[in-house]
């Protein structure tokens, strides 16, 4: 029976909305009526890759990061703004589910995002939130905090392999979370690795997250682009922007934003892949077997622990922004892809649709309002 599922990213930057892009397609292709409730970036990014289909302007809470190492007191001062916030998205998204005859809700790290009327799945690869070592203390409190949120979806998705290795580590396992709970694999809006071509590219860094951190990086690779000999490209994660930096250096290239075409043949054509350690880039990164240097967001905890961890297992190589030099760049040479157990590009597929047919018999007790 034909679905109307309402999908959800959050507006934290595009990650979320990439990832959700595989699970759109999938619902599309077995038949379901898809409406994406979205704000700012995520909005734009996924008009432009599902042009048919119908989009709610959803806002949500957006944190403001610090200029400097630390986000932590900045985003404890934002605390209760944000609970206002998550109130105000739950109210707005009632009233989606009614007006709109909704029988799932998908939300990727929405905390609002939920319906008592409708089955609702929370998706998040971090089930245990990683805090700054002063602040270890409060770790259990901030993880049964997350936790209150989970529980009030049906169930929990985590794009992550339930085998060792995984590629979040202790972010994805070992949870107490109290929610059914299905590991669903990788979420890339990739089919198919990355073909070899001629290595015209020697640097391609890709920008992303939250401001003013994104700028700071692009700032500190235009100062140190002049000291380099060989052409960079840099992907801008800026889709609504027209402008464009002036005075690069003549060996240095700026684009706001790449469609998937793009930015797989930018990927086939560079030697060396400098990126943030966001969660959905490194997905992406895998499905298509490109390995990368990681320049973890300051502050951004989820992200550090990641270029560490992913460090140490000798799939990627980090340093943190304030000690970035191109010439620190060296990319491992392990074949990232054969490190994890992935059975199938088209895995989300297949789970969707075993996943609807499994559960028709229980979204039926839920009654719309």
């Amino acid at each position: 029976m034909r679905k109307n599922i309402l999908i959800c990213p959050l507006n934290w930057g595009l990650g979320h909305a990439t990832r959700c892009v595989p699970i759109i397609r999938g619902l599309l292709e077995l038949g379901h009526n898809v409406i994406i409730a979205a704000d700012k970036a995520p909005l734009s990014f996924l008009q432009k890759e599902f042009p048919n289909l119908e989009f709610i302007r959803l806002p949500g809470f957006e944190p403001t990061y610090s200029k400097g190492n630390s986000q932590v007191f900045k985003l404890l001062k934002s605390i209760p703004g944000a609970i206002i916030d998550f109130k105000r998205e739950h109210k707005a998204l009632e009233k989606i589910v009614k007006d709109h005859n909704i029988d799932i809700v998908i939300s990727d790290n929405r905390f609002g995002c939920w319906s008592k009327n409708v089955y609702s799945v929370y998706i998040t690869h971090q089930l245990n939130i990683q805090v700054p070592r002063f602040f270890r203390w409060a770790q259990p409190i901030i993880n049964k905090i997350h936790h209150s949120y989970i529980k009030h979806y049906n169930e929990l998705w985590v794009p992550d392999i339930s085998s060792s290795p995984s590629l979040a580590g202790e972010l994805s396992h070992n949870s107490k979370v109290k929610v059914k709970t299905h590991y669903i694999g990788f979420l890339s809006r990739f089919t198919s690795e990355a073909q070899e071509r001629e290595k015209e590219i020697d640097y391609l860094v890709i920008l992303s997250g939250p401001e003013p951190q994104r700028t700071i990086l692009e700032n500190i690779v235009i100062r140190q682009s002049c000291d380099v000999e060989g052409k960079i490209v840099v992907l801008r994660a800026k889709p609504n922007d027209t402008e464009l930096p002036c005075n690069l250096p003549q060996n240095v290239t700026f684009y706001n934003h790449a469609d998937d075409a793009f930015f797989v043949e930018l990927i086939e054509k560079s030697k060396n892949i400098i990126c943030r350690g966001g969660y959905s880039s490194l997905m992406d990164l895998i499905c298509l077997n490109r390995n990368a240097f990681l320049i973890p967001t300051p502050g951004q905890t989820e992200q550090e622990y990641l270029a560490d961890y992913l460090t140490k297992k000798g799939l990627f190589n980090s340093c943190k922004q304030k000690d970035f030099t191109f010439d620190k760049v060296i990319i491992p040479e392990t074949k990232i892809k054969d490190c994890f157990a992935i059975k199938s590009q088209n895995e989300i597929k297949i789970f969707l649709e075993e996943w609807i047919i499994n559960k028709n018999n229980i979204f039926a007790p839920f009654k719309k309002i």
